[in-house]
């Protein structure tokens, strides 16, 4: 069997696995619905989590009752502070929303200290616009 030898790692640089480990990782099947226990119970509404980054994760909120969309929640994590971003249906509670946040960044999983969170209300269905990034020409 041949040596591979590989530079050091710099501090602070997070080494990533071989990439056939990298391959494996991204096949696996995971199941989008992962919202954590909260203290309300029952829950009126339920979370999927749409995207996320390295720092970073949006989250579409669905009522339990019915089934349709009752808002969405961003939330940054810059090592420093946690700040979250819902914009609820109106009636949706904003406490079950609060304590949501908290049981996804809990803080034994971030370095930050504090959490600063923003939840707004509306009464009509938002409308949803996209656009294209890239420029042409």
């Amino acid at each position: 069997m041949r040596r591979v030898r590989r530079a050091p790692i710099p501090p602070g640089r997070v080494s990533l696995p071989p990439p056939r480990v990298r391959a494996i990782i991204a096949r696996m099947p995971r199941d989008p619905k992962i919202t954590p226990i909260t203290r309300h119970e029952p829950r009126t509404f339920y979370a999927t989590r749409v995207t996320r980054t390295r720092h970073g994760e949006v989250w579409d909120l669905w009522s339990v009752d019915d089934g349709r969309r009752v808002g969405f929640l961003s939330v940054v994590d810059d090592q420093h502070v946690v700040y979250a971003l819902a914009s609820v249906k109106r009636g949706t509670p904003h406490e079950e929303v609060a304590d949501l946040v908290e049981g996804l960044f809990t803080p034994t999983s971030t370095d930050a200290v504090h959490r600063e969170m923003v939840i707004s209300d509306y009464d009509e269905e938002p409308g949803i616009l996209e656009s294209d990034i890239r420029q042409e020409g």
